[in-house]
C-alpha cells in the first residue's frame, strides 16, 4: 500500500498570484512551455484572448482572459478583462494523489504534486478528483500537469513562469511567508482565494489568489468557491483494495505464467524424447 505524507501549510513553498498586476502577456506561458520542452501546437480561432483555450497535455499553464463589468456609484459601467493565469494550483491535501490507485502522484517536501508518467496507469481517477479539472491525458494513456517547476526549485531556482513575469505578479517564497503576505492582501481590502478552501483540498492550495474587489468576480473563471468533487470519498475508502488487487492480480498472472512455461517445457522435452525414440526405431 501506498502512503502519502502532505507538508504542513506553512512548510514548503507556495505563490501569490496578484492577479491586478497582471496584464496579459502570456510569458509565464511559454515559459512554462519552454521549460518543461512541451510541444508547440496550432491553435484554432476564438473570440476570446484565451488560447488555448483550456490546458492541455502540451499545456500545462494557461493565460484565461475573463470579461467583466465594473460598475460605479455614478451610474457609469466599465467593461474590463482580467487575464487570469492559471496552471494547478497544488492543494494542501492532493486529491489528486489520493485518488490515484498506483500512488503514481508523488508529493515533494516543497508541496509540489507530480504525476509519474512511467508509474501511471491512465486510469483516470486523478482527473475526476480534481476540483479544478487539471490533469490532462497524454496520446500514450497516462496523465500530465504542471509540476510546481519542482525540478528547478530543488536546485534553488524560482518555477519558470515567476522568473520571467515582468511585472512581478508572482511571489514565490517559503509558504509561511507567502501566507503571510496574503493575509496582509486580505487585510488591505482584496479578495484573496486559496486559503479558506474545502477540507476536501486540505483547507488550501500552495497558489494563492488575491485581486480587487470589484474584479472579484472573475476568479470564478476557473476556480471554483467550493472546491470539491461528490462521493470522491468512496474511491479514497476504495483505494487499498484497488492497490491489493492490482498486486494479487500482477502475482496471479506471474503464477500462471510460471505453470504454463513449466507444461510447455514438460511437453517439449516429451516431444523430444518420442522423436527420438522413433528416430532410433526407424534406424
Amino acid at each position: 500500500m501506498v502512503s502519502l505524507t502532505f507538508p504542513r501549510r506553512d512548510e514548503g513553498v507556495a505563490v501569490l498570484v496578484r492577479l491586478d498586476r497582471c496584464i496579459g502577456c502570456r510569458a509565464c506561458q511559454v515559459a512554462c512551455k519552454e521549460w518543461n520542452s512541451l510541444e508547440y501546437r496550432p491553435t484554432e480561432f476564438s473570440p476570446t484572448f484565451t488560447t488555448p483555450q483550456d490546458l492541455e497535455p502540451n499545456v500545462w499553464k494557461v493565460v484565461f482572459f475573463g470579461e467583466i463589468t465594473r460598475e460605479y456609484p455614478t451610474g457609469f459601467a466599465d467593461p474590463y478583462v482580467q487575464p487570469i493565469p492559471f496552471n494547478c494550483v497544488h492543494c494542501q491535501t492532493a486529491p489528486c494523489a489520493r485518488a490515484c490507485p498506483v500512488g503514481a502522484i508523488k508529493v515533494s517536501d516543497e508541496g509540489a504534486v507530480v504525476i509519474e508518467g512511467r508509474e501511471c496507469i491512465g486510469c483516470g481517477y486523478c482527473q475526476e478528483a480534481c476540483p479544478y479539472n487539471v490533469p490532462r491525458q497524454r496520446e500514450d494513456g497516462t496523465y500530465t500537469k504542471c509540476t510546481f517547476c519542482v525540478d528547478r526549485i530543488q536546485h534553488g531556482m524560482e518555477p519558470a513562469c515567476v522568473a520571467v513575469c515582468p511585472t512581478e505578479v508572482f511571489e514565490f517564497g517559503p509558504a509561511s511567508q507567502v501566507l503571510a503576505s496574503a493575509e496582509a492582501e486580505r487585510a488591505a481590502g482584496k479578495e484573496v482565494y486559496g486559503l479558506n478552501l474545502d477540507s476536501y483540498v486540505g483547507g488550501s492550495i500552495r497558489w494563492v489568489y488575491s485581486i480587487s474587489k470589484d474584479k472579484a468576480h472573475a476568479l470564478k473563471i476557473r476556480l471554483p468557491e467550493k472546491a470539491t468533487v461528490p462521493f470522491n470519498f468512496l474511491r479514497e475508502v476504495l483505494n487499498p483494495v484497488i492497490r491489493y488487487g492490482v498486486v494479487l492480480g500482477a502475482a496471479l498472472l506471474a503464477v500462471i505464467g510460471v505453470i504454463h512455461e513449466v507444461k510447455y517445457r514438460k511437453e517439449r522435452v516429451k516431444a523430444l524424447k518420442e522423436a527420438t525414440k522413433e528416430k532410433g526405431g526407424k534406424e
